[in-house]
């Protein structure tokens, strides 16, 4: 019944199909394939004799019918020498309304405080997250990212304006009092970072990378403050999941960082995640960005879902 439920993603369906085939067999879970396709009203998918002795085997087959439906070219191999782990090894969360969130949240939690890398819901989309504090879950955030320079900026997700202050500056009180009325909400305001930020990623024993500068976020979305909550203010560096041409975030082309060389980059990730919590559809324009670090004034840098806001000019003003 949750295989062919229309109402729940794709996604999610897919992750019940593989559970299928583990409790009754590739016979069984293909039979449920057959009656997903009569509802989706696609060509049927006859039952298969073939049954992979192997469990991996067996569940990367069903994955890869499912993803021919969204025009996945099947598995590929995860680059940069990175082995990719099986889909079995990722823990998918299908947040239900009604229920604690922090309570179907909890596996996730436990992940990142583990050093687990995972993907989790925001106010402006889905992002890729990763605790501060653990450069071996960061290095792997930007593996994922196809940022083997560590050029692509992350942004910090927050809890409160508390963490904010302590892992970046304000220019004066006005702003924080700004900040104050904006947040939670759909911006990114690019501060000058604190000391309590690592200033440098560290690889091969050389420094090759440096913030002097970071994104703040308070996400106006219940699933990401409650996890944010139970790590007791600590933030998450994040960074955006790569959108598909019909606005989908959560789909699947398995294994393999992304970069932005071709068209086959969405989807790539998710062998290479720890955990996904779907929380069903999010906003996909992303987050309006200011630059708050200059002594020009505010510059802003991005208008996307969140309006403008004329105080921050008269502040500086």
């Amino acid at each position: 019944q949750e295989v062919v439920n229309l109402q729940r993603p794709l996604q999610a369906r897919a992750w019940c199909l593989l559970r299928v085939c583990d409790a009754g067999g590739a016979a069984y879970a293909f039979d449920s394939l057959d009656a997903l396709e009569h509802r989706r009203r696609k060509r049927s998918i006859s039952s298969c004799n073939i049954t992979p002795q192997r469990t991996a085997m067996r569940q990367y087959l069903l994955l890869a019918v499912l993803l021919r439906w969204r025009g996945a070219d099947g598995f590929a191999k995860g680059r940069g020498g990175r082995r990719a782990k099986p889909a079995a090894d990722v823990e998918y969360i299908d947040v239900r309304e009604g229920a604690d969130v922090g309570w179907q949240c909890e596996p996730a939690i436990a992940c990142l405080k583990k050093g687990g890398v995972g993907v989790l819901p925001t106010d402006t989309g889905y992002a890729f997250v990763a605790r501060v504090d653990s450069k071996d879950a960061v290095l792997r955030l930007l593996e994922i990212k196809g940022d083997g320079k560590r050029k692509k900026p992350l942004s910090l997700l927050c809890r409160d304006l508390a963490t904010i202050d302590a892992y970046a500056r304000f220019s004066s009180r006005k702003t924080f009092k700004v900040l104050k009325n904006a947040l939670p909400g759909p911006y990114t305001f690019v501060l000058p970072a604190s000391e309590a930020l690592p200033r440098a990623l560290l690889a091969g024993g050389k420094r090759q990378w440096k913030r002097n500068t970071v994104g703040v976020r308070i996400p106006a979305d219940d699933v990401c403050a409650a996890v944010l909550d139970a790590l007791d203010g600590e933030p998450l560096f994040c960074s955006s999941v790569p959108t598909t041409a019909d606005g989908d975030q959560l789909v699947c082309h398995v294994a393999g960082p992304l970069d932005d060389e071709g068209d086959d980059e969405v989807g790539r990730w998710c062998s290479l995640v720890d955990f996904v919590v779907d929380a069903g559809p999010r906003p996909v324009e992303g987050s309006t960005i200011y630059d708050l670090s200059g002594d020009d004034g505010p510059e802003l840098v991005r208008e996307r879902l969140g309006p403008r806001i004329p105080e921050l000019e008269a502040v500086f003003a």
